[in-house]
């Protein structure tokens, strides 16, 4: 099953091992945080807070989160991925993904391990690995009551 998201909602995602359905799937970290997201930037004065803030956030909800966590093996140069909880045979080859650097953010996470060919990661380190990334996404993205404002603004000043 994919999931699809909707154009104009808030989207970032992660890749996690959904046990019900028995497949890799992304995750949308923001799907249900996206009215944490516009009530945050109304209230914060700077991006650096906001930053320190939506960590919080997202380590509370993400961090060392069991049934979030997968293994990423690095095997002969390829990076596979595994479930944490389930059935050991399952894997997915996210070396040559588009949309995350697998075979970089596995050599960073893998200079703290003993073991160098097998780490186990979880949301949080996803989103952590393009942090600033994801930091300037959410600040700079404009709600849908955004878009509204800035498109009567525009009126206004034909």
């Amino acid at each position: 099953m994919k999931r699809e998201f909707k154009p104009g909602d808030m989207c970032w995602t992660a890749m996690y091992y959904n046990v019900n359905a028995k497949e890799f799937q992304p995750y949308n970290v923001l799907k249900y945080r996206e009215d944490f997201v516009k009530k945050l930037k109304k209230k914060v004065a700077s991006k650096e807070e906001f930053a320190q803030k939506m960590k919080s956030e997202m380590m509370y909800y993400f961090w060392s989160k069991a049934e979030t966590e997968v293994i990423l093996t690095n095997k002969n140069g390829r990076i596979i991925m595994s479930p944490w909880i389930g059935p050991e045979n399952i894997t997915l080859d996210v070396t040559n993904r588009e949309d995350f650097d697998w075979v970089d953010f596995f050599n960073k996470k893998a200079e703290h391990y003993i073991d160098k060919t097998v780490i186990k990661i979880d949301i949080w380190d996803q989103i952590h690995y393009k942090f600033d990334e994801f930091i300037d996404y959410c600040w700079d993205f404009h709600h849908k009551w955004q878009r509204a404002k800035k498109a009567e603004e525009n009126v206004w000043k034909k």
